[in-house]
């Protein structure tokens, strides 16, 4: 179950980010189930880091306050990116 939604930064030069917040680990590896295989839940979130950074964004996952994954600008980091499988 999701938390909590946020959008920081501006269109001023800001990088903008989204933030998605989580009660739990569990809740937040939920984005992906519906790809059930490691390899593609990979492809899957490549993909999705290669689209935000061409749209100068970032997302970033949070449970309970803490970052667990960072997509987007910069390179793919967070603990949930290595229980993809």
């Amino acid at each position: 179950m999701l938390k909590e939604i946020a959008i920081t930064g501006d269109n001023l030069g800001d990088s903008r980010q989204i933030v998605l917040e989580f009660p739990t680990l569990h809740d937040a590896l939920q984005l992906w189930k519906p790809w059930s295989d490691g390899q593609k839940r990979r492809e899957i979130t490549q993909l999705l880091h290669q689209a935000l950074t061409g749209a100068g964004l970032s997302l970033e996952l949070r449970v309970q306050g803490r970052p667990v994954a960072r997509l987007g600008s910069g390179e793919l980091s967070g603990a949930v990116l290595a229980l993809l499988g």
